[in-house]
């Protein structure tokens, strides 16, 4: 979405209906009411969208009883002058090294007043937090927006790579054509290009998930998701092919997908380039989200049940989500032609801060937390290996790796009786649980 200041109808912006990488709704205030604290949270999103795409604060929609930002009750004309441009400015660069660029907008949208920052993207450097507050900003940090519509600190190497990589491209535009075509677009010219665009196409697919199962489901609560991807963008074979490919799954089924069980339906559609399924309870909640693109990628998302006090997830439902996957991807891949192709495969489990591993490592204590807020793993591994038998050891390597995550370590008597609990698992149709 190109950032402009200059819409002819702000209703694509205000009635987004949901938070993403470029949009932040917050409720109707008044700048001078919300404390130091809460002027210091507008300046963290500040960076974090200039860090990133630039996009929208819209101030003036509230969230309804499932954390959706739907309640468009706009602004006091109080509230609304509040928001000076240069009192906005000031706080928000008092925090942000360089200055942010950004407008204050505004716009009425049927017949009520809403503030808009429009936050631009940086142009030369990216924007570090020079000053702390409270526990909203950390000095020396840059911080980000993601995908699942956080504004938070880069901490993993690729994030930090990232905002690298954009500043020296941004520095290399800086010297002109001449010397764009020498340091930057001749050599980049032939570089495979596959990684972005799978990339944006998992972020799509986070979007969509979040539409599909909830906003808390997947911003606040525990969620397993999986995105696998060939080494390249395949030929784009048509939906119908693809479609073909998972209704022939023998084990597990396409309705087995992501949990498997009778107990469960599976709903799936087109979309103008991937199928996407739903799978739902038989009350019509919806407890799995999958995504499968003509180029290739596959991505998969489920809200995972917590334990009483909202601390705890089952290892049994990671355990069973994780072989489900790498056994359908196995299958999904060699029956579309690209059995001898390397699978990249990407596991997450989102919102994982403080939270235990229930159930099968009981044994090795249930007071060690997981300290970070979303973890995750990569294993490669060929089409043809999962499907002739390799399934149940990458899901047990893969668990192994979840599992030091937790802070829980497994001897090899551990993945030795982990390893038959999946080929028992993997035997019975995939149809029950692992304790």
């Amino acid at each position: 979405m190109k950032v402009s200041y200059n819409h002819d109808d702000w209703r694509e912006i205000v009635y987004c209906r949901m938070e993403n990488q470029q949009i932040d709704f917050k409720s109707a205030q008044d700048w001078n009411a919300i404390g130091r604290a809460g002027r210091a949270k507008f300046a963290r999103h500040a960076m974090a969208l200039a860090n990133t795409l630039g996009g929208y604060v819209v101030v003036g929609v509230g969230e309804d009883s499932n954390g959706n930002p739907t309640l468009y009750t706009g602004m006091t004309d109080e509230q609304s002058a509040s928001f000076d441009p240069s009192a906005v400015g000031q706080t928000i660069n008092r925090y942000a090294d360089p200055a942010v660029a950004f407008d204050v907008v505004r716009p009425e949208v049927d017949g009520r007043r809403y503030v808009v920052l429009v936050v631009y993207p940086f142009s030369a450097m990216p924007h570090v937090c020079s000053d702390v507050c409270d526990s909203e900003l950390q000095r020396g940090v840059f911080y980000i927006r993601t995908p699942d519509a956080r504004s938070r600190a880069a901490f993993r190497a690729s994030e930090l790579h990232g905002l690298i990589q954009k500043a020296l491209r941004n520095q290399r535009q800086l010297l002109g054509r001449m010397l764009r075509g020498i340091l930057y677009e001749n050599r980049q010219g032939g570089e495979d290009r596959s990684d972005e665009l799978f990339a944006s196409l998992a972020a799509r697919s986070l979007l969509e998930a979040q539409s599909v199962l909830g906003t808390l489901a997947v911003r606040r609560d525990p969620l397993f998701e999986a995105v696998i991807q060939p080494p390249g963008v395949v030929n784009n074979y048509s939906l119908t092919e693809a479609r073909r490919a998972l209704e022939g799954l023998e084990r597990p089924r396409l309705n087995d997908f992501p949990w498997p069980g009778a107990r469960y339906r599976a709903d799936y559609y087109a979309a103008n380039e991937s199928l996407r399924g739903v799978q739902k309870t038989t009350e019509g909640k919806a407890v799995g989200f999958w995504e499968l693109y003509q180029s290739g990628l596959l991505y998969c998302a489920a809200p995972l049940p917590v334990g009483e006090g909202g601390s705890g997830i089952q290892a049994g439902d990671v355990l069973g989500l994780t072989l489900v996957t790498v056994a359908l991807a196995g299958q999904m891949y060699t029956t579309l032609n690209h059995q001898e192709d390397e699978l990249a495969m990407t596991f997450r489990l989102r919102n994982t801060m403080q939270q235990t591993m229930l159930g099968w490592v009981r044994e090795h204590g249930s007071e060690r937390r997981c300290l970070i807020p979303d973890v995750e793993v990569q294993i490669r591994r060929s089409a043809s290996d999962l499907e002739a038998g390799a399934a149940t050891d990458a899901a047990a390597r893969i668990f192994q790796e979840l599992c030091e995550r937790f802070n829980v370590s497994l001897d090899n008597a551990d993945m030795a009786r982990l390893r038959n609990d999946l080929e028992n698992y993997l035997s019975r149709g995939l149809l029950s649980g692992i304790e």
